[in-house]
């Protein structure tokens, strides 16, 4: 595999792992808040409440951070995979990320 196509894979793998933490991060804010109304209609009280909405948050945050760790586990064996261009493919990886970063930076200068 080249580097290129590495590093295009590479990218797949963390935008999926980052994407997949931001989505769980807001599924599991609107699943507590969710959980949480649904335990003070049903149940009343702050224990219950707390209770329901730590249940929600936690079982609608698991889909996205399965998907998380699966794309980690496919950047892991990416890496065992291709031992000898994985540092190459990261580096320009990296290269690319930065020079996206700076080109926002300067539009926004």
């Amino acid at each position: 595999m080249t580097p290129t196509a590495l590093a295009e894979r590479i990218a797949d793998c963390l935008a999926t792992r980052a994407r997949a933490k931001r989505l769980g991060i807001a599924m599991a804010a609107a699943g507590a808040v969710a959980g949480g109304l649904i335990a003070l209609l049903v149940l009343g009280g702050v224990l219950p409440t707390l209770a329901g909405a730590l249940a929600a948050a936690v079982l609608v945050a698991l889909p996205p951070a399965v998907r998380g760790l699966r794309a980690g586990r496919d950047l892991a064996r990416l890496e065992a995979d291709h031992p000898a261009v994985f540092p190459v493919a990261m580096e320009r990886y990296r290269m690319v990320m930065a020079t996206e970063r700076a080109s926002r930076y300067k539009l926004y200068c």
